[in-house]
């Protein structure tokens, strides 16, 4: 049975930063969320509030493999693994979209026992082979 760490509240602070089609956008955010730890594996959670509120849960592998949900008006969830070009699906209320994300980067770094760490990624989205972002995260956890 995996080792299952209780759910503890931590302070969540972060920066996304988009190149979309010739321009720039910069969002950050601080929230309070939920660090969980099962095995090997590290959730946060946390809701993202802009226009709207977004739950949102970053599953950490390990220190190079990163997965991003989103459950809002579309719900995406992206798998980036440093070096790696992963196929991913964004379901709107459109339809499916399937679209890849190219991770150039992709690190983690935790300190469990103080309830810190950083997470960063820097990837860029795909969709039919064409580049349609370029996006950096930034994000630190603590107690």
């Amino acid at each position: 049975m995996p080792h299952k760490l209780p759910s503890q509240p931590v302070h969540i602070e972060g920066e996304t930063i988009l190149h979309q089609a010739g321009e720039e956008e910069h969002y950050r955010f601080s929230a309070v969320g939920q660090l969980v730890q099962l095995g090997t594996t590290v959730y946060l959670r946390f809701n993202e509030d802009n226009e709207e509120t977004v739950p949102v849960t970053y599953k950490i592998d390990g220190p190079n493999s990163l997965r991003i949900s989103r459950y809002g008006e579309s719900q995406l969830t992206l798998q980036l693994i440093a070096g790696q070009r992963t196929q991913n699906v964004d379901v709107t209320p459109y339809g499916k979209l399937q679209i890849d994300a190219e991770a150039t980067a992709v690190e983690t770094e935790l300190d469990l026992a103080e309830l810190r760490g950083t997470v960063s990624a820097d990837y860029r989205i795909f969709t039919d082979d064409e580049e349609v972002g370029n996006h950096q995260i930034r994000l630190q956890f603590y107690r």
